[in-house]
């Protein structure tokens, strides 16, 4: 039985690897592609939250109620942002077409929606872990999360990864099937009569050929994956798109702290400067009555 599966086994396992080689590519390139649109738009979205804070400090523009400035700023950075998957969702459609609500948490909305449900985050006076907090509002984000409809993209990096370390260790099982099934022809063999064991010597050289050829095949695929993974790599693509989103979100609580403090300064300074006007005044008031 166990015979009976290696052989077979052994008569596919390089087909099965140039399957494994080929679905391994194209999710590849998709994932790669997808990664590059995400590191895109997450550019856009990250400069434009810099650039709506700068012109709000260039403008000197102050608040006291940080959950209502917070709305006022994502709603103008979402008016500059461009659309993803909703746009082409709606060309062909009427102006007055629904959109359903998966389509719309999959657009542009969706990176809004995510950090207006971290709220209460913003509002609090103690700095949150920025990891967490841009983990958890990307990871609301199905482009960033998933490809092909529903496909974990870490998944499928994760897996994209192991696959040449795999690919090699086919190719040796493949080697050790191979001489597993040359052996025993060597026992076939009648070293006083060699003529009459012809077809036992081709067999043997079949078997050891396939050895050689599973392995080679696994360290060629193997190079191929490697050289993808060096050139165009997910997850530093990722990575690098997560930090941007990091310090931007970062940049963002600071802002809205940092100018609810400097409101509250400036309000208590001309509570003070009132009060002592006021006493100044009294003390003035206070010699002119005995005056007259």
């Amino acid at each position: 039985m166990i015979e009976f599966l290696l052989s077979n086994l052994g008569v596919y396992l390089i087909e099965f690897m140039t399957l494994m080689l080929v679905t391994a590519l194209v999710l590849r390139w998709i994932s790669y592609r997808h990664s590059k649109k995400d590191e895109v738009y997450f550019s856009h979205f990250t400069r434009e939250i810099n650039a709506t804070i700068e012109e709000d400090k260039t403008k000197g523009v102050k608040h006291q109620d940080i959950d209502i400035y917070l709305n006022n700023i994502l709603n103008r950075v979402h008016q500059k942002l461009p659309e993803r998957n909703l746009r082409k969702d709606l060309q062909g459609r009427g102006k007055n077409s629904e959109v359903s609500l998966r389509d719309y948490l999959g657009s542009k909305h969706a990176m809004i929606v995510s950090i207006q449900n971290e709220s209460n985050v913003f509002t609090s006076s103690v700095p949150p872990d920025f990891s967490q907090l841009t983990e958890r509002v990307m990871n609301d984000d199905e482009h960033w999360s998933k490809i092909l409809g529903g496909v974990p993209i870490d998944g499928v990096s994760r897996t994209l990864d192991i696959l040449p370390t795999l690919f090699i260790i086919l190719g040796v099982f493949g080697t050790f099937i191979g001489i597993s099934l040359a052996l025993p022809e060597i026992a076939k063999i009648d070293f006083a009569n060699l003529e009459t064991s012809g077809k036992t010597l081709t067999d043997f050289v079949i078997n050891v050929t396939f050895a050689m050829k599973t392995s080679v095949a696994g360290i060629f695929f193997s190079i191929i994956l490697t050289l993808l993974n060096t050139i165009f790599p997910i997850d530093a693509t990722r990575e690098k798109t997560f930090e941007k989103v990091e310090n931007s979100l970062q940049t963002l609580w600071y802002h809205l702290h940092t100018e609810q403090s400097k409101s509250a300064a400036e309000k208590e300074l001309f509570e003070i400067s009132k009060t002592l006007k006021d006493l100044l005044q009294h003390f003035q008031a206070g010699p002119s009555k005995k005056a007259s």
